[in-house]
């Protein structure tokens, strides 16, 4: 899994911050998900799906979006996801 950037919120919350998939994979992981569900969780988000679980809501940002500090030069490969599966 490649680090991406990711709009997250509380649920019932307004505030999103910015963040990437390293910071919300490790919080995941601490709210009890297992490998398999952070796998379903990232490819819905490399999908452009808004998924909410254990409390989050979080969406990817797109490339073209420019936010000073958090990961950019996302790039995505055809094999990126082979050993995903």
């Amino acid at each position: 899994m490649k680090n991406i950037p990711i709009h997250a919120s509380i649920e019932g919350q307004a505030r999103i911050v910015d963040t990437d998939w390293l910071a919300i994979m490790a919080t995941l992981r601490e709210r009890g998900l297992g490998q398999e569900e952070l796998v379903v969780v990232y490819a819905q988000l490399s999908s452009y799906l808004r998924v909410t679980t254990r409390g989050l809501t979080l969406a990817m940002i797109p490339p073209s979006t420019v936010i000073e500090g958090i990961t950019r030069e996302v790039k995505h490969y055809a094999n990126d996801y082979a050993g995903m599966m």
